[in-house]
């Protein structure tokens, strides 16, 4: 009997061991596999992608031979794992630009064609024209990296491209759209008029390239006496990733100011008009006015600091910061005021006064007012509108134009 026990004993953990073995083996047998998860097709019913579009149609030969400049470029514009919103200009844009051919593409620098390209591409989103109606525009990050001054932490940072679409029409920056919406298997291409060039300075460095703004350069350095980081006017010029709009005066502008203020000043004086309009007429001419010992007496540093900030378009959704980028072709059609850095201290200062030209999708002139309607309610200001001669400055960390009249807040 004992023997018996023994030998079931045996046979019930004979049992349990075949048992935990049949499960141990089926847990850790070996997975299906699953079927791979199909990626809906981005356009159904398109047939290229934007690189084989831009590959097989002569119409963008120009377009496509900067493509090639660019190593991989075309292999990814090809698949459909990468997707695009490209703003590209067909051969008839490139010409449009002054670039009449593939050959003229061949000869640019590298880096200069990279640039052209990158700009181009919003890499990783598809959008419609329908998603740009935000006033100014609608700031997306392209391929393009922001050069960084030496020294900086190599943190990579995109250059923006800003498209609008208004009743005047679809642009990109400044740079009407002539085709919008075209699907790809990757993504959308809108054909543009002319080519959208990426912005290769800093505001800082191209108002410093401008001969016309001298007096403006030097007001700012005098207005910032003092001044750093974001209080200083020049810092903020010189900062990459601000993104301002500037109407800067002309010479011309600050001398019709300087030579008010010091023509009245001589007259207090007693000077005779002939000696006032002579002083006057020397200060006004000299563009280091602004550093003559007693100059603060026509007008101290706060004084022309509170002029200048009337020159910086503000947003009221940043709390009146320097951060909108305005195009000529994004201000209204109908004349309208523009808050600026002034409303930062007088929420209620109604502005400047804007009013575009429009010739086709175009802006032919501009003219900006100052003071308009101040305090609210008070008589409209009627005095002669600055001129903009020159408009679109387009720079890495802003937009700026040149005016023919210096503009005042009260």
């Amino acid at each position: 009997m004992k023997n018996n026990k023994m030998s079931l004993r045996l046979k019930l953990v004979a049992v349990a061991a075949i048992a935990f073995s049949f499960t141990f083996s089926s847990c850790n047998k070996a997975l299906e596999t699953p079927e791979p998860i199909k990626t809906p097709e981005l356009n159904s019913g398109a047939s290229q992608s934007i690189g084989s579009k831009i590959e097989s149609d002569a119409n963008y030969s120009i377009y496509l031979a900067a493509v090639k400049r660019v190593p991989g470029m075309l292999d990814k514009l090809k698949d459909k794992n990468n997707i695009f919103t490209a703003f590209i200009p067909d051969n008839a844009g490139f010409q449009a630009s002054g670039i009449p051919s593939a050959a003229v593409i061949n000869a640019m620098p590298v880096q200069t064609v990279g640039a052209i390209v990158q700009y181009s591409l919003l890499p990783g989103q598809q959008h419609s024209s329908g998603e740009f109606e935000s006033f100014p525009n609608t700031q997306y990050p392209t391929s393009l990296n922001i050069p960084l001054p030496p020294g900086a932490l190599p943190v990579p940072l995109q250059m923006s491209i800003f498209p609008r679409k208004t009743s005047a029409g679809f642009y990109a920056n400044n740079i009407p759209v002539k085709t919008a919406d075209e699907r790809y298997t990757n993504g959308t291409i809108h054909k543009m008029a002319a080519l959208v060039a990426p912005p290769s300075q800093l505001l800082s460095d191209a108002i410093a390239a401008n001969d016309d703004l001298v007096y403006f350069r030097n007001a700012i350095q005098y207005a910032d006496a003092g001044a750093t980081g974001t209080s200083s006017l020049a810092y903020l010029l010189g900062y990459p990733v601000m993104n301002m709009t500037v109407f800067a005066p002309s010479n011309g502008a600050f001398q019709q100011l300087i030579y008010g203020l010091a023509y009245s000043y001589f007259i207090s004086l007693g000077f005779s008009p002939a000696e006032a309009d002579g002083n006057a007429t020397a200060l006004a001419s000299d563009p280091n006015v602004f550093f003559i010992p007693g100059f603060s007496t026509l007008a101290s540093p706060a004084t022309v600091k509170g002029i200048l900030a009337y020159h910086f378009l503000a947003s009221q959704a940043t709390g009146y910061q320097p951060m909108q980028r305005v195009f000529s072709n994004n201000f209204s059609a109908t004349p309208s005021f523009y808050p600026t850095l002034v409303n930062g201290s007088v929420s209620a200062h109604p502005g400047v006064l804007v009013a575009p030209t429009f010739t086709g999708p175009m802006v032919s002139s501009l003219k900006v007012t100052g003071m308009g309607t101040f305090p609210p309610g008070g008589a409209p200001y009627s005095g002669t509108a600055a001129n903009a001669t020159s408009l679109d400055q387009n720079c890495v960390n802003g937009v700026y134009y040149v005016i023919d009249r210096i503009l005042l807040p009260q």
